[in-house]
């Protein structure tokens, strides 16, 4: 049996970084030290326990069987760690909270509720970054990601929030109805081809217009951006309900075809072992709470019992 006081914290910290970025260049770049270095130490462990817990390609490394089963454990085991370390600091829930958030959901769903959670906890001094890529929780970027993904973040705890739905917004009043061949398209460059129907490519091909090179379009950076030029009458937008919904309450915007559950869904990103530290537990209780309604709509408007809102 392998006695943990023989391996060294530096030799299990460069196993992880190797293991959640998949190279040992990326690693020794977030540790500060050599590609070399790296690679030793992961030697040396490997001689240790006995175990190969990398196989080496030609173009990088990937985790055996085992060496995955050790990455989870070990970044478990670091999660705790590093929350401990903060939690010296930080006995209550009162004090500061970095909150990474792309900026439709931050601005359009989470915003609005916010003066509930200042009357929960008026101690807690959120810190609001709005960031469409995944904020760096080991580097220290945020406390807390909020992200629509696939809910896989290597090396991180992922807890689900709510799914979503899609559809495409037209501005109130447009009077082009489905004769898209006169609409303008207004397009969201953030969209990603792994979640199909956030762009317009299946949407332009189920309305039968083929020659997308014809039709009017502009583009935006972001989908909340897309949703405000669409309230303000530039053309359609693809918007999720999480986003538009306070939009399509006010009259601002109106549907244009059925609502379809989006293939991602919204997720809670924390470092492995810091779900439960007060500040945080305090956030994701309360975000649980102020999502309620909306993670309700929006499985009602995928719901064919149920006619779509809006």
């Amino acid at each position: 049996m392998i006695a943990s006081s023989r391996l060294p914290l530096a030799t299990l910290r460069a196993f992880e970084a190797a293991a959640r970025l998949g190279s040992f260049s990326a690693a020794a770049m977030e540790l500060h030290v050599t590609p070399a270095a790296v690679s030793h130490r992961i030697k040396a462990l490997e001689e240790e326990t006995g175990v190969a817990l990398f196989e080496r390609k030609a173009r990088g490394v990937i985790l055996t069987e085992a060496g995955d089963r050790y990455r989870a454990r070990i970044a478990e085991a670091f999660g705790l760690i590093e929350a401990a370390t903060r939690e010296l600091g930080e006995p209550g829930i009162d004090g500061p909270l970095r909150v990474s958030a792309p900026h439709a959901f931050l601005r359009h769903t989470l915003l609005p509720r916010l003066d509930d959670l200042a009357r929960r906890h008026p101690g807690l001094a959120l810190d609001l970054v709005g960031d469409n890529r995944l904020a760096n929780l080991h580097t220290g970027e945020a406390d807390i990601a909020l992200r629509f993904g696939t809910g896989r973040y290597p090396g991180l705890s992922a807890e689900p929030l709510m799914e979503d739905a899609i559809t495409v917004l037209a501005p109130a009043g447009e009077t082009t109805n489905d004769d898209w061949r006169r609409a303008c398209f207004i397009e969201d460059s953030s969209a990603t081809d792994v979640e199909p129907w956030s762009g317009w490519a299946p949407w332009w091909r189920e309305a039968g217009l083929h020659e997308p090179g014809m039709l009017r379009r502009f583009t935006v950076s972001d989908s909340g951006l897309a949703l405000d030029a669409c309230r303000q009458g530039l053309g359609l937008c693809l918007a999720r309900l999480s986003v538009a919904r306070e939009a399509l309450r006010r009259g601002e915007v109106v549907t244009r075809r059925s609502w379809r559950r989006t293939e991602f869904s919204h997720y809670l990103v924390t470092l492995p072992g810091t779900a439960e530290a007060p500040r945080v537990r305090a956030f994701r209780d309360w975000l649980h709470l102020a999502l309620e309604e909306l993670a309700g709509e929006i499985r009602a408007a995928v719901d064919p019992r149920h006619g779509p809102p809006g």
